[in-house]
């Protein structure tokens, strides 16, 4: 993202429409994973890309997706 400064596509809720949640995962099971910082640049060129901004981030750190083992 060149020329856009990341802060400024995080801002409160304000009934624009184009208020988006952002989400961000790691897993445990998981060699290979984006790191936080990672996910949270690439949720905020997606949001660039609609014209919207995070209001808020959903976050599942260090939870695997797989089912429990008996």
């Amino acid at each position: 993202m060149r020329g856009t400064d990341l802060n400024m596509l995080e801002r409160p809720y304000y009934g624009c429409g184009k208020c988006l949640l952002g989400v961000r995962r790691l897993s445990r099971m998981k060699l290979a994973t984006s790191s936080p910082e990672r996910q949270r640049e690439d949720v905020l060129v997606a949001a660039e890309a609609v014209g919207g901004h995070i209001i808020g981030w959903a976050d599942d750190w260090e939870v695997s997706g797989a089912p429990p083992t008996r």
